[in-house]
């Protein structure tokens, strides 16, 4: 029997798939030595590059030294990282608790939100405030808290009925108006909410400061975060920022929120914070907050793997390599590099709607009609095919869909690893084009 028939589960029948044997730098080889470009750092992980070797001796090292503690102990890893994480938040007020992974996170982070209203006497705040064109993870918790349809289709029915607003989407204004006349109605519509009588019951509100895998780099205006933030610290709502995708230099910030100079309450975050060696995932918790939560509630449960020894230790090298090979002021320098080529390259496509993004953080939004921004219909396998095609000559794109109605939208996300260079972009925007074209050509 062959390994890939005892999957639970297969990919798509329009996804490629491959047997990925290797991986160097910021490049895969498949079985067959076939060399791929990585364009997208995985589902976003990959920030330092594959096959690292400091990496690999800090794992050797710490396997040998300790492999496991209850996670009420304390260990060396473990306080080195939060050293470390506590010179990298903007406000080093914040006490941090470890995760495998960001739907783990974001379950922390609800938990937290709902005990910390609870302890301020408020125990009708149980329900959590999100966005649709959004997504936050897998588990039940944090799908409830997702707007993306197709995530969330044949599961709706065990889901919570958490409530929603629109996104911050500019290019399908869900409001149909245009900015800056707009009043950043985005912004305003969580105020709205907060008045009505369901308002009352919210813990706190999560949102991805650019919207990844569900709108493809959706970028808010710059008024919208400090009006959000401005509106949660009026209601008493705990701000949640998933930082997830976007965190740990993928923007060319530390983190994708300081864009707007504003400060969370609780920051999620995972994929960037181990690049890939290790699952991690974080919550970073205001330390007025959990103090506040301490006086009265003794224990915050934690996982089975919550703070483990060696996802600490290589979260920990992580950082300082990202600090000694200065990877999120060249996620900057160069992200606006890889930003202005695809504007120049593509933003003339007939099939290309809009391009948006930050750093090494970018999304290229693809449509059949330009003028009117009619979106593929998703039973074409439009982007499959730009996926595929890419990947015929060598290149992974990340596929987003759903952005326009929740099942309709379709683009594609380029965020390679940081240590990418001009060359590499130059090949990631010329093998995007090269298959557009080629759809291009299929549809006359």
């Amino acid at each position: 029997m062959d390994g890939s028939s005892c999957h639970f589960f297969h990919p798509p029948a329009d996804f490629p798939s491959l047997y990925i044997s290797r991986a160097q730098g910021i490049y895969l080889y498949t079985k067959e030595g076939k060399k791929i470009l990585d364009a997208a750092s995985g589902a976003v992980v990959v920030n330092v590059g594959q096959g690292r070797e400091e990496i690999a001796k800090i794992a050797l090292d710490q396997l040998r030294t300790l492999n496991y503690i209850v996670p009420l102990w304390t260990s060396k890893p473990l306080e080195d990282l939060v050293k470390k994480l506590a010179e990298w938040v903007p406000s080093k007020a914040y006490r941090f608790y470890f995760t495998t992974g960001g739907a783990e996170a974001v379950e922390a982070a609800f938990r937290f939100a709902f005990l910390y209203q609870a302890m301020e006497n408020k125990p009708w705040k149980k329900n959590i405030l999100s966005r649709f064109t959004s997504y936050h993870g897998i588990t039940l918790g944090a799908l409830s808290a997702s707007g993306n349809r197709i995530r969330r289709k044949n599961l709706e029915h065990c889901l919570v009925d958490w409530p929603k607003i629109p996104p911050p989407y500019c290019y399908r204004c869900p409001w149909s108006k245009s900015y800056p006349s707009c009043g950043i109605a985005c912004a305003q519509a969580l105020e709205d909410l907060l008045k009505t009588k369901a308002g009352e019951s919210i813990a706190g509100f999560i949102a991805e400061p650019i919207i990844g895998a569900s709108g493809g780099a959706i970028v808010p205006v710059d008024e919208y975060w400090p009006k959000i933030a401005e509106i949660c610290k009026k209601h008493e709502i705990l701000l949640i920022m998933d930082e997830v995708m976007t965190g740990f230099g993928r923007t060319g910030k530390r983190f994708a929120f300081e864009h707007w100079d504003i400060e969370p309450d609780i920051i999620v975050s995972a994929k960037g914070l181990s690049g890939g060696y290790s699952p991690m995932g974080m919550i970073a918790v205001k330390e007025e907050l959990v103090r506040n939560c301490e006086k009265k509630a003794k224990n915050f449960m934690f996982y089975t793997y919550t703070s483990h020894p060696l996802g600490c230790a290589i979260a920990t090298k992580i950082l300082e390599l990202i600090d000694e090979e200065k990877l999120v002021e060249r996620s900057s320098r160069i992200g606006a590099f890889l930003g202005d080529s695809l504007k120049k390259t593509l933003l003339n496509h007939p099939l290309v709607g809009d391009i948006r993004g930050k750093g090494l953080f970018w999304g290229v939004e693809i449509v059949r009609n330009k003028e009117t921004k009619e979106p593929f219909d998703p039973t074409e396998g439009s982007l499959s095919k730009v996926i595929k095609t890419a990947l015929d000559l060598g290149v992974f794109f990340y596929p987003c869909q759903g952005m326009a109605d929740g099942f309709s939208g379709e683009a594609l996300l380029i965020s390679p690893p940081l240590t990418v260079n001009e060359v590499q972009i130059a090949t990631i925007v010329s093998v995007l084009k090269e298959s557009l074209d080629l759809l291009q050509q299929s549809l006359r």
